[in-house]
């Protein structure tokens, strides 16, 4: 029989930890070969290295001068195993062609430095961690030097590092780092190792380098968790009822069982599967995945409706309205008296009520994981956001001691939120101890989309009361929204009853608004919700950058200018004037209007980090839209990557289009309507418009990429529709308002 192996390297450390439980007298270097039917399978292999030398839990040098970053974040196609292990190696002073990467475990070491909690979310990956590698980098690179000062009698300042060598110029001699490497793991870590300044940056700080991820990802050897084979494994699919929240009234899975390759069918009542969130469901082991998946079907099981009753959208519609008549709203802001100033100057309030629709994280690869529970230890292989979450989750669940849980991370198919939580994981480790090996559980697209946990609908009612100047003298803002950071917390809210992802851009407004009010209610809903890539500032920035511009169009005045000369009225606005006065420039919107094209603009601050961005179209009066271009313009302090930078902002502008288009999630009978793309409609590459990003380098503190460039995106171009037609488009998606978008395949 002819067989096809695909190789895939895996350190040996993490290895021997992940793999030595699977068998007693287990080889180190194993191989398995797929029949020629499964031709692409992964195949795990050990490589022999020599014993490296461990100078901090980031860095490992070994004897032939290799020099092994442990990178803490997932790698999910934002190049951030890119950036992140060249900041390090350049602070070291590594030579870039000895550098390999491994990804961490979990560990303290690894924990995000402000929040104390290992996850990659947020755009928090460069702004958090910069500053923290560097200094170990630094104190790893002292140590070396230490140790060749020791080795040659001589002050440490007489010498120089560089591509991974330690150089002595006075005297003609160099040491590698691998030379140096054991005596340096020996030297205590200096506590305030002396930075790089800018000026010594090699390798980061303007340079592009080519992403390290690519050529697996072109080669096809690259371990998404969808790839990941062990020994004996197998595989399993999972269905769900159609409400959240149903549980199993009656469940014969004979048939099931029967079918070929079938191991086993698992049924779980309350198992815990998210933080806090439990679930009944059915889970079908079998040889193969397709062999599970068709034994779902024999499966007879039927499902009690949930606790909280069916629903559709009409219900959660309504649930809002309830919010907005009934009890006063948490405060946020509170400046000023603008009750008062709303009710005297009746006559110039400007009032509206904007929507964003729920969103599904939909990523390309779902929801899967490999695990293997033996006694009271777990071993996982993932593509996980959250690797501390699954190691408390499987914790609990399994009853086991946290150090037990093994959680190996792999690259991931698409993240933006969704795989910060355990419940796929969860459910792969309680398959695998109930049939006593490893097992592989992929969710199918449809059970991927219908076991979500989606980005919630924002409604915000507004009320503003303009000055004699046609600037906002007083504001009051209303916000609805259920939780989006409760899900993945991990403590309580300093406040119980404000969700401080929800009110993102709400709670500190660059306009100058002597007398503002801004209220939130937390609102319940039976639907699980959670983070998704713009957190509450996507919706919220949509709201207010489309509000800025309809008190512009009542003072009649051109909406770059009217932001413009509100932001000049207040100090610390000066980074945020300049990337809005660029893409105005660069955008032509700052000179006379071209008849044929409308703009629309939209800035603001998020993520540490200051945008503008504008969208230029052709908009028709039956609201057909021909997007020619979106300009954006970014000051994130310093780019460390500009090619790495400008994909972040270009995909965040993609996405931004796809939620503003006609993306969204709907309900029925207790759960979503949508199945597959065919209903949660998304861009395909036709629909998408020639991007063109410009950053400016202020030198100030590092600021995150990964989830601004779809936070204008929405605004701008509901903004170019009004310009183009005088009509005000307030909810999203727009295809609720019958927008079409020229040239697209599947967005008409």
């Amino acid at each position: 029989m002819t067989t096809a192996t695909k190789t895939v390297e895996i350190n040996r450390r993490h290895f021997l930890r992940a793999t030595a439980l699977l068998a007693g007298g287990f080889m180190v270097r194993w191989e398995i070969a797929a029949p020629a039917s499964a031709a692409g399978a992964t195949v795990i292999t050990d490589i022999s290295d020599a014993k490296p030398a461990v100078l901090n839990p980031w860095i490992q040098i070994t004897p032939d001068n290799w020099t092994t970053i442990v990178v803490s974040q997932a790698e999910m196609g934002q190049g951030i195993e890119t950036t992140l292990s060249a900041i390090v190696a350049d602070e070291l002073g590594s030579d870039w062609k000895r550098v390999r990467r491994e990804n961490s475990l979990v560990g303290p070491a690894y924990q995000n430095p402000q929040y104390h909690w290992q996850f990659t979310g947020n755009a928090e990956s460069i702004r958090t961690f910069h500053d923290y590698v560097r200094t170990l980098a630094a104190a790893a690179r002292e140590m070396l030097i230490a140790a060749a000062a020791a080795r040659w009698k001589i002050e440490p300042e007489q010498l120089r590092v560089a591509d991974s060598f330690i150089f002595d110029d006075r005297n003609g001699r160099k040491a590698s780092f691998g030379e140096l490497a054991v005596a340096a793991s020996k030297i205590a870590a200096p506590a305030k190792p002396k930075l790089k300044p800018r000026k010594d940056w090699k390798l980061v700080g303007g340079v592009e380098l080519e992403r390290v991820d690519i050529p697996a990802k072109i080669d096809g050897s690259a371990v998404f968790g969808i790839d990941v084979v062990v020994p004996n494994m197998a595989h399993a699919a999972v269905p769900f009822p159609r409400a959240f929240g149903a549980t199993i009234e009656r469940v014969n899975t004979d048939a099931a069982k029967a079918m070929p390759g079938v191991v086993d069918i698992v049924v779980l009542r309350q198992a815990l599967t998210a933080n806090g969130e439990k679930s009944d469901a059915v889970i079908a082991v079998a040889e193969k995945y397709w062999q599970a998946a068709r034994a779902l079907s024999a499966v007879d099981v039927s499902w009690s409706p949930p606790p909280t009753g069916l629903f559709d959208s009409k219900t959660i519609e309504a649930a809002y309205e309830t919010a907005f008549a009934g009890k006063p709203f948490e405060p946020v802001v509170h400046e000023g008296d603008a009750d008062k100033r709303l009710a005297s100057d009746a006559e110039n309030v400007v009032s509206a009520e904007y929507h964003s629709g729920w969103q599904a994280h939909a990523p390309l690869e779902p929801m899967n994981c490999t695990a293997f529970v033996d006694g009271d230890r777990c071993t996982l292989w993932a593509p996980t956001q959250g690797q501390e979450m699954c190691q408390i989750v499987l914790s609990y669940g399994l009853g086991i001691p946290k150090q037990n849980v093994i959680v190996n991370r792999t690259y991931l198919g698409g993240g933006f939120g969704r795989r910060l939580i355990a419940d796929y994981a969860a459910l792969a480790a309680y398959a695998s101890r109930a049939v006593h090996r490893p097992v592989k559980l992929i969710w199918s697209r449809e059970m991927d989309m219908a076991r979500d946990h989606y980005r919630p609908a924002f409604t915000q009612r507004v009320r503003a009361a303009l000055g004699a100047d046609g600037a906002p003298a007083a504001m009051e803002i209303k916000l609805v929204a259920p939780t989006i950071l409760r899900p993945v917390s991990p403590g309580p809210f300093p406040n119980p009853k404000i969700d401080p992802l929800c009110v993102e851009a709400l709670d500190e407004i660059a306009y100058p608004i002597e007398n503002l009010k801004v209220g939130f209610h937390l609102l319940d809903v039976p639907v699980p919700t959670m983070v998704w890539r713009t957190t509450g500032a996507g919706p919220n920035f949509f709201f207010l950058e489309s509000f800025i511009d309809e008190l512009a169009h009542r003072a009649d005045e051109d909406p770059y200018r009217y932001r413009r000369r509100l932001l000049a009225k207040k100090s610390g606005n000066e980074r945020l004037l300049a990337v809005l006065d660029l893409a105005a420039e660069k955008s032509g919107m700052a000179r006379p209007a071209n008849d044929e094209l409308a703009r629309g603009i939209a800035c603001g601050f998020g993520f540490g980090s200051y945008f503008a961005q504008v969208v230029e179209a052709r908009v028709t009066d039956d609201l057909t839209v021909d997007i020619r271009r979106v300009v954006s313009v970014i000051d994130c302090g310093t780019v460390l990557d500009p090619r790495i930078a400008s994909a972040s902002i270009a995909s965040g502008v993609v996405w931004g289009l796809s939620q503003a288009y006609a993306a969204e999630i709907s309900f029925a009978d207790g759960g979503v309507a949508e199945t597959n793309f065919n209903g949660y409609r998304i861009l395909t590459l036709p629909d998408a418009p020639p991007t063109e990003t410009h950053f400016i380098d202020s030198g100030q503190k590092l600021g995150g990429i990964g989830e601004l460039g779809p936070l204008g995106v929405p605004p701008a171009l509901t903004n170019a529709i009004f310009a183009a037609t005088g009509k005000r488009l307030r909810a999203l998606p727009l295809a609720r308002s019958g927008v079409k978008f020229r040239g697209s395949n599947n967005l008409a």
